[in-house]
């Protein structure tokens, strides 16, 4: 099977590598005369893609068959004995810095075989160079394959397998990866990375070609927004993982292979906000050519960080050299390459980028690539300022920067749509901004009774949760942010019933079935508009979560009907339910009844399972999810006589989950293709804007 894989892996490199050739031949030979050639480079990427497919399944049926012949299969391979074991197996793919490469290959040949078919019958200059730049982009990820530390497809040493196939070492899976959200966090992730791609590749080939035209935006936008979507998705999956699964009770610290995924996410909300004006009002082109090469340029360095050994993370692979070079050069030589072409091409992608005023709309989207941009560059910089010989920056590093930049964001985001194009009046943005206005002071009311009564205490408590923001700093960027986390909501609760009201009183609907023809016909603006509401909760439950956290320890008696309380709750201990597996794992399970004022409101069972072959032990944490808060309970071992239990609580955590999951449903509304236009916008749509 390590023959066949290799072989396979062969043929993807030659097909990439016969695309490319194939494609720039035909354009020298012109339209006419270079058809068939150019044809030769489409089905080339076809090919691509079904050798990597063999590829993937023939690992895939190295985990199902148990091969362990194969190094990566027997080091990656899942001992668990769950009902998700099958599943396992499948998440073995990716479970390693070889198979998660080939993953990451395989699933960007499925989006060049996409874009191949789609443009096949056009077979445009555009749509010829940008799939040959994506081909070029492919033969790094196959080179990268060969390489032995990359390679999934080695023969594990003679000495690991017994007479019968069996596997004589122990090695196998990171038992803290057999989670439901670690199957799931990778591709989705894989998706998102891969599919970056594709904007990128399309700048690069409007460049070549010298085509300014929104025609590489539109082919495009919609894939963009897919993979944006799935880079979200694949960053709040890895938070739901790091929650239940690591046992600190927390979701997001800073670790470079964090904030690896968060970088390219980062500037690709730059992106997609340059694609608007660029479609729009044929501005922000060479915005848009940056950032697309920006966001790519992102994704590799999140290769790098994770794969090129240079940082000490959780979460990354052991070091090579060679492939630190190989994506060394895939960040380098595109850059160079966007910057040189905006140089050549100057001319064509000139466009009207200047603003009247700092309160048009071309301004707010102005000063969001800029947050964006220099956002994904400081934190790009601190994460990889250890590998270069500077100082490791801690988590209190981060927030102190992340807490008044995000605030400011949301800030923005929520007040750009009630701006006008090129200059906004002063009577015009208050008849807008009204009823936001008067939204927003309703919702301060429940909500700063919430942090009067809920977070306020814990801060008394606790004091100041950095030595890099002072107690004071916390009380303004806590009330400021809740403040413009309900603005946030409260413009795009006002953009929806502004818009059902107008439809109405022109169509002769009810203001239920225009606002139902919003929200399912006009997508785009719609899923933009839900996305923002959820961003303005994620703001509001990320101050609860992460400024206002209560953490205990707490050992006490082993024996049952021991009591203690943290945060207003009474948990009293009943015993230990301890057992072995058929694998000879072993779970340790506590049950904890839990009461508050008087009365048991859940029984929690956190516990442990020591995993035998691996020789580790993972935390298996509860948690008691209420409206305003999460009460997060680890059972952290027998220490002698006594048993060790931390309790965090965690405000408002879940309104961070609901603003995600709001966000996601946002996304997905916009990334549908239009059906027909409807202008759903509260303000008059604009003038076409004089040469």
């Amino acid at each position: 099977m390590a023959s066949l894989g290799n072989l396979t892996l062969g043929l993807a490199f030659v097909a990439a590598l016969v695309s490319v050739a194939a494609l720039f031949w035909g354009r020298m030979m012109g339209k006419k005369d270079g058809e068939g050639a150019t044809n030769v480079g489409y089905f080339g990427a076809f090919g691509v893609a079904g050798a990597l497919s063999m590829s993937t399944a023939i690992l895939l049926s190295g985990f199902f068959r148990q091969d362990f012949t194969l190094q990566y299969v027997a080091e990656n391979h899942s001992t668990d004995v769950s009902s998700l074991s099958w599943l396992y197996k499948i998440s073995g793919v990716w479970a390693g810095r070889e198979g998660s490469l080939l993953f990451w290959a395989w699933v960007l040949a499925l989006f060049v075989a996409y874009i191949a078919w789609k443009r096949i019958g056009e077979t445009d200059e555009l749509s010829n160079m940008s799939l040959a730049v994506l081909n070029i982009v492919q033969l790094f990820f196959l080179a990268s394959l060969f390489v032995d530390l990359n390679n999934p497809f080695k023969v594990s040493p003679a000495e690991w397998i017994g007479p019968n196939g069996q596997l004589m070492v122990a090695v196998g899976m990171n038992p803290l990866l057999q989670h439901w959200a670690m199957i799931l966090h990778p591709p989705t992730l894989f998706i998102g990375y891969a599919g970056m791609t594709i904007p990128f590749a399309f700048a690069m080939g409007a460049l070549i070609v010298g085509d300014g035209s929104k025609l590489w935006v539109t082919i495009v936008d919609r894939i963009t927004v897919f993979s944006w979507l799935f880079l979200g998705l694949g960053i709040g999956l890895g938070a739901v993982w790091a929650y239940v699964v690591l046992g600190w009770g927390g979701y997001w610290a800073w670790d470079p292979v964090e904030n690896a995924s968060l970088l390219p996410w980062l500037t690709g909300v730059g992106l997609l906000h340059s694609f608007t004006v660029y479609r729009r009002r044929d501005g922000f082109k060479k915005w848009a050519v940056m950032m697309a090469t920006v966001s790519f340029v992102l994704v590799i360095l999140g290769t790098f960080i994770t794969r090129s050994g240079i940082i000490d993370s959780v979460h990354a692979f052991e070091k090579s050299p060679i492939s630190g070079w190989i994506f060394g050069a895939m960040m380098v030589l595109p850059l160079v390459a966007a910057v040189w072409g905006l140089m050549v091409r100057s001319k064509e992608f000139e466009s009207a980028d200047e603003f009247e005023s700092l309160t048009s709309k071309e301004a707010s989207y102005y000063f969001n690539n800029v947050i964006m941009l220099m956002s994904a560059l400081v934190v790009a910089m601190l994460t990889v300022a250890p590998a270069f010989g500077g100082k490791a920056f801690g988590v209190d590093t981060y927030n102190a920067l992340a807490h008044p930049f995000g605030i400011l964001y949301v800030f923005i985001m929520a007040v750009c749509p009630i701006l006008s194009w090129r200059k906004t009046l002063g009577p015009a943005f208050m008849s807008k901004a009204k009823w936001p206005l008067i939204s927003t002071a309703v919702l301060t009311v429940p909500l700063g009774a919430i942090w009067y009564l809920e977070l306020l205490p814990i801060l008394q408590k606790n004091g100041a949760p950095s030595a890099w923001e002072p107690l004071a700093l916390i009380y303004v960027y806590s009330i400021v942010g809740i403040i413009v986390g309900a603005f946030a909501v409260s413009v795009a609760v006002w953009l929806f019933i502004e818009g059902a009201r107008k439809r109405a009183a022109a169509k002769g609907e009810t203001l239920g079935a225009a606002l139902w023809q919003i929200i399912t016909k006009a997508r785009t603006q719609s899923g933009g508009y839900l996305t923002h509401m959820g961003i303005g909760i994620i703001l509001i439950g990320l101050v609860g979560s992460t400024m206002f956290v209560d953490d205990s320890t707490f050992n006490v008696p082993n024996k049952a009907g021991t009591a203690f309380e943290a945060g207003g709750y009474t948990f009293t201990y009943q015993g230990l339910d301890q057992k072995t597996l058929p694998n000879q794992d072993t779970v340790d399970t506590a049950l904890l009844d839990v009461a508050t004022g008087g009365v048991k409101v859940a029984t929690m069972n956190p516990g442990q399972i020591s995993f035998f072959q691996q020789q580790q032990t993972k935390l298996n944490a509860d948690v008691l999810v209420q409206p305003l808060r999460d009460v997060f309970v680890v059972f952290q071992g027998i220490q002698g006589e006594n048993v060790s239990f931390q309790v965090k609580i965690n405000p408002l955590i879940s309104w961070v989950w609901f603003g995600f999951a709001l966000s996601v449903i946002g996304t997905g509304i916009a990334m549908l293709p239009k059906k027909q236009a409807l202008v759903v916008a509260a303000s008059a749509p604009a003038k076409k804007r004089k040469k």
